[in-house]
């Protein structure tokens, strides 16, 4: 019966009969390749660059020393960048949309370490952390220049404050649809058990399409923002400075880090001690 419902599963997974295809001499990719497709019930061709390609097989994964080798028009080229199953995600996407991915749909939760989603097709593509807000712009670029979809929006939660003014600071200049999710939804708001979980929740819902300049220009730092990290100031240097209101706005705005705002008025604290003894 296990067996059963197994290959019950794997047969959902590709109902039209297209298999990918692992191009290539390198067996050690192959296994490990091969081992993670059959592992999401994905069919699988295997063939070296120089083989003829079935026309079954939609999609293929070779390397890079590879690529320029293999006669297919979408290759996922697996690179020393990331993990072999980011690429793995990247070819089974590719396959369920057809080899071609019509939509994508990122959704992010916003705050120090934004919750970050990739989505096509209902399939979710990728799923992380972000280091930091400034991140989301590049992490964006990265994703629509390895899948090229013909479309993309971008579905942010409303509820990040300054988290959300420095996101979407990060995305000036992508040309991409993007929209604002209300997380105040009594259906959507449950309990936030990770900002993954939220990101996809807000990924998967209608939002409210903006305008990137005009929300920012709408959009002002609270005086509350700025007086909590004077505070934080003050404790982190064990109470020998409170950095400046235009510091705390920068710190803010993420151009510099809290630290770098103490070392500097620390700087100018003593420097004009100096001053002062000298007089």
């Amino acid at each position: 019966m296990h067996v059963l419902r197994r290959s019950q599963r794997r047969r959902k997974r590709a109902p039209y009969g297209r298999r990918l295809g692992i191009i290539t001499a390198d067996f050690s990719l192959y296994y490990k390749a091969h081992r993670l497709l059959s592992e999401r019930g994905v069919l699988v061709y295997h063939g070296l660059p120089q083989d003829p390609i079935p026309p079954d097989v939609c999609v293929v994964i070779t390397t890079e020393r590879e690529a320029n080798e293999v006669d297919h028009p979408v290759k996922v080229v697996v690179r020393d960048d990331a993990p072999l199953e980011k690429y793995i995600e990247m070819a089974i996407a590719l396959l369920d949309s057809g080899g071609n991915p019509e939509h994508i749909v990122i959704g992010i939760d916003p705050g120090e370490y934004p919750g970050f989603v990739v989505l096509s097709n209902g399939r979710i593509l990728n799923a992380k952390n972000l280091k930091r807000p400034e991140d989301v712009g590049s992490e964006v670029r990265f994703f629509l220049k390895k899948y090229s979809p013909k479309t993309c929006v971008i579905k942010i939660g409303n509820l990040g404050g300054i988290y959300l003014y420095r996101i979407l600071r990060s995305l000036l200049g992508i040309d991409v649809k993007v929209e604002i999710v209300n997380e105040y939804s009594t259906s959507f708001k449950l309990r936030k058990t990770s900002d993954i979980l939220a990101a996809i929740r807000i990924a998967m819902r209608q939002g409210r399409e903006i305008s990137i300049d005009e929300e920012l220009n709408k959009m002002k730092i609270p005086e509350g923002v700025l007086r909590d990290i004077q505070r934080k100031s003050r404790l982190r240097s064990n109470g020998r400075v409170t950095i400046s209101k235009e510091l705390a706005l920068r710190v803010a705005l993420g151009e510099m880090s809290i630290e770098d705002a103490i070392e500097i008025t620390l700087k100018k604290t003593l420097r004009n001690s100096s001053c002062m003894k000298t007089h």
